[in-house]
Formats: C-alpha cells, structure tokens, sequence
C-alpha cells in the first residue's frame, strides 16, 4: 500500500539507532509514501538498515575537528533538504549546539528518548527492588541536555508512560509513540504442549538492569526440580544468531526490574513465544488491557517460569495472543501513519492506552485484511 504525501513531508530520523527503532521508523514513513532518510553517526553492531552513515565517532578527541567539520557540511545540507528532524537518544546532528537553528529556519523537532538517555537510575531505584547501579545512571551533563532539549523541541516522543516521571518540568508536548518491528520478518512458531524438552531463554542487553542474576538463580533452583529444562543465555550473537535461539524456546525472560517491556519481549512475542517480563503495576493501566505478558519482580521470577513449566497449554496460548498482541499494536507500517498524523500536527498530544488505541484503529483500517 503506497499513498502520495499531501503536506510534503521531508523527514530526517537521526543520529543515533536504538533497536532499529530509526530504520524501522524511516521504512514504515516511505511505504506509506512520505519523503525520509535515516541517518546515523556510527554503524550500529545488529546492521540495521540505515541510509546514511556518516562514521563520526564523538569519543575520539583526535578527530574532533574533522567530525565537527563532517557533521558542520551536513547540518547545512540537512537544513536544507528536510523540514522535519527526529532525533533519538537525545542525539541531534550538531550535539544540541544547534538546536536554535531548526527554530530559525522554521523547521520542526521531535526527540525520541528510549530509557537510559533519560531514566534517572537513582530516582528508579527509590520505587523499584533494584539496587542502585550508579554505572547505568545518567551523568549532570546529560541531564543538562535534555532539559535543552526537552524545552526546545516541538515534541517528546515516549514508547510508553514508564518514561514520564523522568522528563525535566518543563518540557515539550508528549506523544505517546509505541515501539515498532516488522511483524512480516517473523513466522510464529508457537510452543508445543508436551515438548521433551523445555526451553528458556534470557538475553540481557546488560545484566544488571535485567535481573540476569536472579533470573540465573531462579533456573538454577528449578532445574533440580524439573530435569527436563534446558536454559539458553544469549550473549555475544549477532542478530540473526539471536533470532534463530529465540524461535527454538518454550519460554522466553527478558528482564525482573525495569517494571516495562521492550523490543526483545516484541520480537519474541511476534515468533509466538510466551514473555516472561516484570510490569510495574503502575504501568498496566497504560497498556492495552490484552497484554499477554506474563509479570515476574526478582521475588516472583522462579514461581512464574515453574507456573508455565508445568502449563503446556497456557505457553501456546499466550504464544498465540503474543503474536496477535503484537501484529496490532507494534507493526511498523501503522506505527508510521501515527508520526505522520504528529508530524502534521493532525494528532493532539496523549500518552498511555489512548497512544495505543490510536494504532489499534489504524491497523485494523488499514492491515488487519490481508488483502491491503
């Protein structure tokens, strides 16, 4: 399905990629036919598909002065070519020296934030049963930055609500935006009830802020109780390595503490996978109220696994509302029609279950039939 943009949109999603949320963003704009480019300053390590890379790496002080003159010619060219920019992780293409520039040129400017370029490890902790790790919190500087950021743009885009009790006082409209993938890219392969062998699978991103140890400790524990499991701990693979582990489990864990899910549990979610992943219960009012991922704090972890372990047919059916969860609410496609609606000021600012309803209605509009 390809439509001609009206408003002549030309979009630039920018300079960071977190979890192909950049890519993903810029292929679901271009199908539904507006003008975008994805460009990053660095080649992110899982290849995702990014249109533009320029190779300036901020942490090598030798090369400042060539990076500075690199990302000077682009900005210029930038500004020129597109009217709308979207940044992530709070990166923008001058490193928010040039925020004044986008107003002056009458430009508009989203931020995308996506959890530790803006969660105040610290604060989390006080409401959480995670131990404060001062290596994950976020740094003055930072903070400094995004209360720029968030006071000049034009809008704040959050995955969910779990992010809001972070942003600096004053700050721009929020647009509750949900996490997007290619649904099309995964084949459901959904649990079988009596398998001789049951497998769970945990992929930290980093140990620490997923509870690997407790998610460990909990395995270890039943394991003596039911020899029949096989525990898979994914680290060090290359996406596609990953992809292939994650479709051979019975069980997938993503994380005890973080009290939100994110695209691990969506990615295995759309394979037909049952996702053990810890909801704050602040956060479930949020969410639409079919989310079929199943709760587990540090505390509860081992009894929620023992529960599935022993429930053949609860695995298959969550694997089952899993993929459907995910086909309406997180398909890149719809997703795309909401930041065009944001991006043309068609959408007033909402957060929450309403964000998702917004998505709901497009893709059943527009993808639910397997005909469109």
């Amino acid at each position: 399905m390809k439509e001609k943009d009206t408003e002549q949109l030309h979009i630039l999603h920018g300079m960071t990629e977190i979890a192909g949320q950049n890519s993903y963003a810029v292929l679901g704009l271009r199908e539904i036919g507006v003008d975008a480019t994805s460009a990053v300053l660095m080649e992110n390590p899982f290849a995702y598909k990014n249109d533009l890379i320029l190779n300036v790496d901020r942490n090598n002080k030798r090369k400042l002065p060539s990076s500075v003159w690199k990302l000077g010619k682009f900005l210029v060219k930038a500004l020129r070519k597109y009217n709308t920019f979207h940044f992530h992780f709070g990166n923008s293409i001058g490193w928010n020296h040039e925020l004044f520039l986008y107003r002056l040129f009458h430009k508009k400017v989203f931020y995308e934030f996506h959890g530790s370029d803006i969660r105040d490890i610290r604060k989390f902790c006080e409401t959480s049963k995670m131990e404060y790790l001062p290596e994950q919190d976020i740094d003055e500087h930072t903070k400094k930055r995004n209360r720029k950021i968030c006071k000049k743009a034009d809008g704040i885009i959050l995955h969910d609500d779990e992010l809001i009790p972070y942003l600096p006082k004053e700050h721009a409209p929020v647009y509750g935006v949900p996490l997007r993938v290619d649904i099309r890219q995964f084949t459901p392969e959904y649990p079988e009830e009596h398998p001789e062998k049951i497998r769970i699978v945990h992929a930290p991103s980093k140990r620490g802020i997923k509870g690997t140890q407790f998610i460990l400790e909990a395995f270890d524990r039943l394991k003596e109780k039911y020899p029949n499991l096989e525990f898979v701990l994914v680290e060090g693979k290359t996406q596609a390595e990953a992809f292939e582990i994650y479709k051979t489990a019975d069980i997938i864990v993503d994380q005890v503490f973080v009290g939100t899910y994110g695209v691990f549990s969506i990615e295995c979610m759309a394979m037909g996978k049952p996702v053990v992943c810890y909801i704050d219960p602040r956060m479930w009012k949020s969410y639409p109220a079919e989310l079929p991922v199943v709760s587990a704090d540090k505390d509860e972890v081992e009894r929620r696994i023992e529960e599935l372990i022993l429930d053949g047919k609860r695995r298959r059916e969550l694997g089952m509302a899993g993929r459907s969860f995910v086909e309406t609410y997180h398909d890149y496609r719809a997703v795309a029609w909401l930041l065009k609606g944001i991006y043309e000021g068609r959408y007033a600012p909402v957060t929450g279950r309403e964000a998702y309803r917004r998505v709901r209605k497009i893709y059943e509009q527009r993808y639910r039939n397997p005909a469109d």
